[in-house]
């Protein structure tokens, strides 16, 4: 087994299964001889609740995900482009798909038996808006294997990764004309 094969079957188990499954692999890479491998599946860690239920969320509703990283690429681009009007449009898309998957991703905790506390909830909520920002969330999200809740950066990122302040001022100008 290749490390993103074990990735993905570890971030996919309830948190408190992880460790010793962790500690499994790491064992089975070392005996071949795979020092290498095994270090990395250890450094691996383990997945705060949000963070697994935002796992469950990405492996149950791949539709869903695909259209929320449609919704994303659209809002970063309207924003690049200052298009006050394609923003308001998805910006309210954005709040209607956050609440509806952040509700799934608490749905799909309660039945795996880990219900979420609305602390948790937000934080998954936290998590799809730092994916509808920020390309690198979005593709870090899909993967299904976070570790930890994902922050939302203030504003969208541009070309270059820096919070583009200097649009967002301009945006928010035409936002309140």
């Amino acid at each position: 087994m290749d490390l993103e094969s074990i990735a993905d079957e570890l971030y996919e188990l309830p948190p408190e299964d992880f460790i010793d499954a962790r500690s499994q692999h790491a064992a089975a890479a070392r005996k071949p001889g795979d020092r290498q491998l095994a270090v990395k599946i250890g450094a691996l860690r383990r997945p705060t609740l949000s963070a697994w239920a935002s796992n469950l969320l990405v492996r149950a509703q791949p539709d869903a995900v695909a259209g929320l990283l449609r919704l994303g690429e659209g809002l970063r681009e309207a924003h690049q482009e200052l298009d006050h009007e394609q923003l308001r449009e998805l910006s309210s898309q954005q709040h209607r798909l956050v609440g509806v998957l952040a509700r799934q991703a608490r749905q799909l905790a309660a039945e795996a038996g880990h219900p979420v506390s609305e602390d948790v909830q937000r934080e998954i909520e936290a998590t799809l808006r730092a994916v509808l920002a920020d390309p690198q969330a979005a593709q870090e999200w899909a993967s299904g294997q976070l570790a930890k809740p994902l922050n939302p950066p203030v504003g969208f990122l541009g070309e270059g990764g820096g919070p583009c302040l200097r649009r967002l001022e301009l945006l928010l100008g035409l936002l309140l004309r």
